[in-house]
C-alpha cells in the first residue's frame, strides 16, 4: 500500500531506507538478540526476542539468543552487534545501551540519554511541554500526594499510571472522587514505579505512528473491544481492532501527528525503529502526545510490524533493516 498522508514517507524513500539498512545488516558477522530482563515485561520481551531471532535466522544472519540477566557480561564481546529486545527497566531506560557503549558493541535502539529520557514519563512531559500538545499532568512521589492531586487539583476523569514502566501495567482510570478507589489505583501504580503520573483522561480515539530512522511509515488506529483503553490485556490477550488507515480520526489530526513524530525524532536525534503514541479529545482536532516507545514490541500482535506490513515491508525485512541501524552513538553526541 502506498502513501496516504502527505507527511508519511513515500514509497521511494521507504524502499531506499529499508534496502540501505538491510544491506548494512549483512556486514555484522555475529549478532546477539538480547531479551528477557527482570522487569514485569519479561514475558513480552522474550516473545519479541524469539520473533526477531527467528527472522534473523531466516534471513541468513548468524544470530544467538542472550536471555538476561547473564552471569558474565564479557560474553557479549563475542558479538559485533546487538539487537535489543529488552522491554521495561534495564532495557528501554538506557541501562543496556550504556553497557553496550562501554563494551563497544553496536546496538539497535536510541542512545542511553534518549532512552532514559523517554522511559521517564514525567521528564518526557517536561521536555516536550512547550513543543507539542499533551494532556494536563501531575507527578506524585507518595500515596498521600497522589490522592490529594486527584481529589483537589485535576479534573475527572483522570488517569493514574506508573511513571517508570511500560506495557500499560498499573494504569487506572478514575471517574469519581471515591477515596477508597483512588487509593487502590494509586497503590497499584506504585507497585511498578517509585512515582506516579496523574493525567487528564483523553476521551477520543487512540493511534500510533511507526518510524524508522526518523521516517514516518504510517499510522494505525487502536480500538480495544473489551476495555476502555489500550490496557495490557487489550495489547496482548484481548480483542482489539487495528485500523489502517484510521477511520475515526480527522486527516488534519493525523497529518499533525506525523509532523510531530518526525519533529521529535529530529529534535532529539532518535534513530532506529520507534513508535509514537497519540490520543485525541472528542470535538478537538489536536493530536495529544502520550509517549515515545524506543523499543517497540515485535510479536505477532505488535503495532510496528502491522504498520510496516501495510507499507509493504515484510517482518523479516523490517527486522534486518532495524539490525542495520545498529551503531555506537555516544561518541556522536
Amino acid at each position: 500500500m502506498g502513501k496516504i498522508f502527505d507527511n508519511e514517507a513515500d514509497d521511494k524513500e521507504i524502499i531506499s531506507t529499508i534496502n540501505y539498512y538491510k544491506n548494512k545488516s549483512k556486514t555484522f558477522k555475529k549478532v546477539c538478540v538480547i531479551m528477557g530482563g527482570e522487569s514485569e515485561e519479561r514475558e513480552i520481551s522474550i516473545k519479541t526476542g524469539e520473533a526477531v531471532f527467528s527472522a534473523l535466522l531466516r534471513s541468513g544472519i548468524n544470530a544467538e539468543k542472550i536471555v538476561f540477566p547473564i552471569l558474565d557480561i564479557n560474553y557479549l564481546k563475542n558479538f559485533d552487534a546487538a539487537f535489543i529486545c529488552l522491554h521495561g527497566k534495564y532495557g528501554e531506560d538506557g541501562t543496556i545501551q550504556g553497557m553496550l557503549e562501554i563494551l563497544k558493541i553496536p546496538y539497535t535502539s536510541p542512545d542511553p540519554v534518549v532512552s532514559a529520557l523517554f522511559m521517564d514519563k514525567f521528564i518526557t512531559r517536561l521536555a516536550l511541554r512547550d513543543l507539542v500538545p499533551q494532556p494536563v499532568f501531575f507527578v506524585a512521589s507518595s500515596e498521600d500526594e497522589a490522592i490529594k492531586i486527584v481529589m483537589n487539583e485535576i479534573g475527572l476523569p483522570c488517569v493514574i499510571k506508573p511513571n517508570f514502566s511500560g506495557s500499560s501495567f498499573g494504569i487506572s482510570i478514575i471517574r469519581e472522587k471515591d477515596e477508597k478507589k483512588i487509593r487502590k489505583a494509586v497503590n497499584e501504580a506504585f507497585r511498578f514505579s517509585a512515582s506516579v503520573l496523574i493525567e487528564e483522561f483523553l476521551d477520543g480515539p487512540e493511534f500510533t505512528i511507526g518510524l524508522i530512522e526518523k521516517i514516518p511509515l504510517s499510522v494505525i488506529e487502536i480500538v480495544p473491544q473489551d476495555d476502555e483503553f489500550f490496557s495490557f490485556q487489550a495489547k496482548y490477550k484481548g480483542n482489539t481492532n487495528y485500523i489502517i488507515p484510521p477511520k475515526s480520526i480527522e486527516p488534519y489530526t493525523i497529518e499533525e501527528a506525523l509532523k510531530i513524530s518526525r519533529y521529535i525524532c529530529q529534535r532529539f536525534n532518535i534513530g532506529g525503529a520507534v513508535r509514537v503514541d497519540f490520543k485525541t479529545k472528542r470535538g478537538d482536532n489536536k493530536p495529544y502526545f502520550l509517549e515515545l516507545n524506543t523499543i517497540p514490541g515485535m510479536t505477532e500482535r505488535s503495532l510496528l510490524p502491522k504498520i510496516a506490513n501495510f507499507r509493504g515491508i515484510s517482518f523479516d525485512d523490517l527486522v534486518c533493516a532495524i539490525l542495520g541501524t545498529a551503531s555506537l552513538k555516544i561518541s556522536k553526541r
